[in-house]
């Protein structure tokens, strides 16, 4: 009886993602803030200044497809100018949706992500791992790989680049949003009207993603004051790292769903898309009611920092025995 209703689980969850198959898939706002925040406490980061900005010379060693439209972008230092690795980090880290991982036929799953955008920037386990969709872990030990590669080569300025890509996907999976489809009482209850759940999802993800933008930028110095509690999270693998970081912000997913919709009501709509706007999210950046939903943000971002110390430990000591 627990295997049937396990399998009918999956079925509807299969169910609900198909039918977020066409939406952008979403994140943290900014991924340079959250960079940002764990340079903070790695000032080690400091030492390596004057690197050289170098062309892309990758192409034949990358296996990976990418976005034929891509185009390489130099936004802080042209190529043969001088820069640092914390601006590299920082500046790059949001690079991944700058179009990398779109117009691409990877795998028929990514039909049920959203696309090639989604499959790589989302790890959803279901049915107790007997479904699995995403490649976000992957994609972070990748560029980690690469990272190596280019630090071999003395490359530091693709070295840097290549890590903050790696970064990128690794904070992708402390959004609680990148890990589960839908809160498990919505799907069961519109799983008959697609239409309706698509609608209300949308609304959900969009409504966290645009507070989480203004509170990166309204309340920094909440997030800032989570550094005294960050703590180093061991990281042997890269890939390995990011199911665990995926997993346990999964735990968070069903809470931020509802109160995101209990701090913005107008967000719990089935017939129309919602779009927040920036009087009614400053208005409730300052209420006592959106609280909960701000702590609830600020442990999946302070699990990420732990893990993002790891990680920058790891890449501490690997420059260490250069």
């Amino acid at each position: 009886m627990k295997n049937k209703n396990k399998m009918f689980l999956l079925f509807c969850l299969l169910i609900v993602i198909y039918s977020l198959s066409t939406l952008t898939i979403f994140s943290w706002n900014s991924h340079y803030f959250l960079t940002e925040l764990a340079v903070m406490n790695n000032q080690w980061i400091e030492e390596f200044t004057e690197i050289e900005v170098t062309p892309y010379r990758y192409a034949q060693i990358d296996p990976s497809e990418y976005n034929p439209d891509f185009v390489i972008k130099y936004i802080r230092g042209e190529i043969g100018e001088k820069t640092t690795a914390k601006d590299i980090l920082i500046n790059y880290s949001d690079e991944p949706d700058w179009d990398l991982d779109t117009n691409l036929n990877l795998d028929k799953l990514q039909k049920l992500t959203g696309g090639s955008q989604g499959y790589r920037h989302m790890y959803f386990s279901l049915g107790g791992g007997i479904f699995k969709a995403g490649k976000a872990p992957e994609r972070a030990e990748h560029f980690w790989e690469m990272a190596k590669i280019a630090f071999d080569r003395e490359d530091y300025y693709w070295g840097f680049r290549f890590t903050a890509r790696a970064f990128h996907y690794l904070q992708d999976l402390s959004q609680p949003y990148h890990t589960y489809p839908a809160p498990i009482e919505v799907l069961v209850k519109k799983l008959f009207n697609i239409k309706k759940l698509t609608i209300l999802v949308t609304n959900a993800h969009y409504g966290y993603e645009d507070f989480n933008g203004y509170l990166f930028q309204d309340k920094k110095e909440e997030f800032v004051n989570l550094l005294p509690q960050v703590r180093t999270v061991k990281i042997d693998s890269v890939e390995k790292a990011a199911i665990e970081v995926s997993e346990q912000a999964r735990k968070d997913f069903d809470s931020s769903f509802r109160e995101t919709l209990k701090i913005f009501p107008r967000l719990n709509n089935d017939e129309q898309l919602i779009t927040l706007s920036q009087n009614e999210i400053a208005k409730m950046a300052k209420a006592e009611e959106s609280k909960k939903l701000l702590e609830l943000m600020k442990k999946d971002i302070l699990l990420n920092l732990n893990y993002m110390n790891g990680f920058l430990n790891l890449l501490r000591e690997f420059l260490m025995k250069k």
